[in-house]
């Protein structure tokens, strides 16, 4: 799942906008949701996170700070964010890939892995000569 779709997601959910310049609390809130799942279910940094809603990366660690405290004491936002964790992680199962397509790709990392390991000896080569 991509970044846009996650923000897709929690802005369809939540019907805000959460690249919005904002301090409003459900923009905040649902912005938090977004940190959460980027953070639970990809692989990017804090920073390229941030980025894809116009933040800094500080805004990040604030708001997973906060975010614990918003599903411990606020039971409409910890229903709602549960909702919405169901949501995104039901998409992702749901992914699919064709095996033509995951044959393709296994076949591109072998490829991938014979160069790196010949570029690895030649490295060596040229380090010990």
């Amino acid at each position: 799942m991509t970044l846009e779709d996650l923000i897709k997601n929690v802005n369809n959910y939540y019907n805000v906008d959460i690249r919005e310049n904002s301090r409003q609390r459900d923009i905040v809130m649902a912005r938090a949701a977004f940190y959460w799942l980027a953070r639970n279910t990809t692989r990017f940094s804090m920073k390229v996170i941030s980025e894809a809603v116009g933040r800094d990366h500080a805004s990040v660690i604030h708001s997973l700070k906060n975010i614990d405290d918003w599903i411990r004491f606020d039971k409409v936002f910890n229903q709602r964010f549960e909702n919405l964790k169901k949501l995104v992680f039901n998409e992702i199962n749901d992914y699919t890939i064709s095996a033509e397509s995951m044959v393709y790709k296994y076949n591109s990392l072998l490829i991938e892995n014979d160069i790196l390991k010949n570029e690895n000896k030649k490295l060596k080569n040229g380090v010990t000569n």
